[in-house]
């Protein structure tokens, strides 16, 4: 059995061959995608859910709030 995350041969192959054989373009396209997932994730989820810091007693949302 073999990890999801881990690629197939021809998934690297096809990388490979999508820059025409060049290992670096391949490689820096890998790099920014990384990259810009790292960055998603950081503007998307609060520094404060991740860490698990919660109000003790948070203020509720009023209905007139919750529809602007």
């Amino acid at each position: 059995m073999t990890d999801a995350a881990e690629p197939s041969e021809a998934e690297i192959d096809a990388m490979i061959a999508e820059f025409d054989g060049d290992l670096r373009a391949a490689l820096r396209a890998v790099l920014h995608d990384l990259a810009v997932l790292a960055l998603d994730r950081a503007l998307t989820v609060s520094r404060g859910y991740v860490r698990g810091d919660w109000p003790a007693d948070p203020a509720p949302i009023s209905r007139t709030a919750a529809r602007r």
